[in-house]
């Protein structure tokens, strides 16, 4: 029965091959809409971390091997680019130092440690991809239009997992917390609230047709829809903070023709009038007890965070604890760290929610500056090449990527964001645009 689905699966890879060995940065367009897709098979010591997302990379590298038209339109990369990939290479170095001090000292688990740091090598592997193939303001339309067709498949399957209907691996049975194509419901506002900020972008900008405009209107209803079923705090505050850096993207951009300035005064009331009345509607229906797997999801958000600014300080203290741990024992391998992914068996204690915290206590002082600058300087890089831009619907769009790439790093403040795609391609993509610009100003 196998080989009925074998052969045909092998033919249509060899097709998709084939297609992106012509453009290998098509290979990145499949791999931005992939990361919605994170439902996958366990393969033992590699667990669940292989999905469509590195299938899409496997093929664009081999793509990038086998041809050599990518290589006529590759530009020098420039000194802002250099300076962020030095800060990355000096991370990923901290760690792999760090997976060897430790696991000499530390034995029994060695495998997962090795998965873990190359997990991270492979995150700097498509960052660098990224900015050798994306080098213009075309091939950066295609990642983004890729991202936004997942955005599509992601809010498609939350809508079907609402209505019950849905597989199991939609949702959790128990709390009803919709996951939708994601492993977990948590990982969902990593992968929309970066491509939110561009979408509402597109929708105020003149420079679209009407019905693409349409479209864009109704996906970003259906990603507030989304992000509100998984029943997170984290969501619904990011939500509220997107529309609120929209505000101050809009002044930014005050002078921008390409902008709808009344269309986003407008925008900025309904999703203020829209958020009230859903936490009207959450405080209508809740009983005033919340109760895990009785209480709906899509009431959680607030319930929580009432719960959280009253008497009721029990409501999730597992990030207060993670946290405790860290702080009481700094001092454990405070250079670099305590080795990646081996925290847990040295502190008997789960993954911390919470980027920064993690990756010091994996890699230390050391490692923990290294990533920073990193981020930095990708910011910094954007920035740079926001102020080089002259064409004013791009100039819009490269404001959006940055201020959802700044979202999802106060996003890394609540989860361990690390082992998701979505951070690693998305820093690619603003370095990147050093060499949009430089295109550009060759182009003119």
């Amino acid at each position: 029965m196998i080989y009925l689905f074998a052969i045909p699966g092998l033919i249509l890879l060899g097709a998709v091959f084939n297609w992106i060995k012509k453009a290998p940065v098509r290979g990145l367009y499949i791999a931005f809409f992939a990361t919605g897709i994170l439902e996958t098979i366990s393969l033992g010591p590699l667990r669940d971390k292989l999905g469509l997302t590195e299938l899409a990379i496997l093929l664009t590298w081999f793509a990038m091997f086998f041809g050599h038209s990518w290589r006529n339109k590759w530009q020098a990369l420039t000194h802002l680019q250099k300076l962020s990939l030095f800060f990355l290479s000096a991370f990923i170095a901290v760690e792999w130092i760090s997976f060897f001090i430790n696991n000499a000292i530390f034995y029994g688990y060695i495998t997962g440690s090795l998965v873990e740091v190359l997990n991270y090598t492979y995150g700097a592997m498509m960052v660098v991809t990224v900015i050798l193939l994306v080098n213009d303001f075309d091939k950066l339309k295609g990642c983004l239009y890729g991202w936004i067709l997942g955005a599509v498949v992601v809010g498609f399957v939350a809508l079907w997992a609402m209505t019950g209907s849905a597989p199991a691996w939609t949702l959790d049975e128990f709390t009803g917390r919709i996951s939708s194509t994601m492993k977990f419901e948590n990982q969902i506002p990593s992968f929309i609230i970066p491509i939110l900020l561009p979408t509402i972008a597109l929708v105020l900008s003149r420079s679209i047709s009407s019905l693409l405009r349409v479209f864009l209107s109704a996906l970003i209803v259906l990603m507030t829809i989304t992000m509100i079923s998984t029943g997170s705090r984290t969501a619904f505050l990011l939500l509220i903070m997107a529309f609120l850096t929209f505000f101050i993207i809009g002044f930014i951009e005050r002078k921008n023709t390409d902008l709808y300035k009344g269309r986003l005064g407008l925008f900025l009331i309904i999703c203020c009038l829209a958020l009230s009345g859903y936490v009207i509607a959450v405080l209508a229906a809740f009983d005033g007890h919340y109760s895990l797997g009785k209480t709906p999801s899509w009431q959680r958000p607030v319930v929580a965070l009432i719960s959280g600014m009253g008497e009721n300080k029990a409501f999730d203290s597992t990030r207060e604890e993670q946290l405790k741990v860290v702080v009481n024992n700094m001092d454990q391998a405070m250079i670099i760290g305590n080795g990646p992914k081996l925290y847990g068996a040295k502190f008997q204690m789960e993954e911390i929610h919470n980027t920064y915290a993690g990756v010091f206590f994996e890699v230390g002082f050391l490692g923990l500056i290294c990533f920073l600058l990193f981020l930095v300087s990708t910011l910094y890089t954007a920035l740079y090449s926001w102020k080089l831009v002259t064409n004013d619907f791009q100039k819009l769009l490269f404001s959006a990527l940055a201020a959802g790439f700044f979202l999802l790093l106060l996003y890394g403040g609540t989860m361990y964001g690390l082992r998701q795609r979505n951070i690693w391609l998305l820093a690619g993509l603003l370095i990147s645009l050093h060499s949009v610009c430089i295109r550009k100003s060759e182009d003119n």
